[in-house]
């Protein structure tokens, strides 16, 4: 069995799955999806210098997000 790089401590998990309980993944995504095309269209000044970089983790949270999405599916929604 190959050897975990990085775990994730008990208080991590618990931040994680209280956060999820309180902010269902399908809405927090959407609503960080929404802000990010919002701020793009909006921006008048032009992109950010490090505008790949955010995008890139964004990106990331959002992939994220949907993992959440699919593993809290069966949780209620507030």
């Amino acid at each position: 069995m190959k050897e975990e790089k990085y775990k994730l401590s008990k208080l991590l998990k618990k931040e994680f799955k209280q956060f999820l309980e309180y902010h269902p993944a399908k809405r927090v995504g959407r609503n960080i999806r929404e802000v990010i095309m919002h701020y793009m269209q909006h921006s008048l000044d032009g992109f950010p210098l490090n505008m790949d970089d955010i995008l890139w983790d964004f990106t990331c949270l959002m992939e994220l997000f949907d993992v959440a999405e699919e593993e809290t599916n069966d949780w209620p929604e507030l």
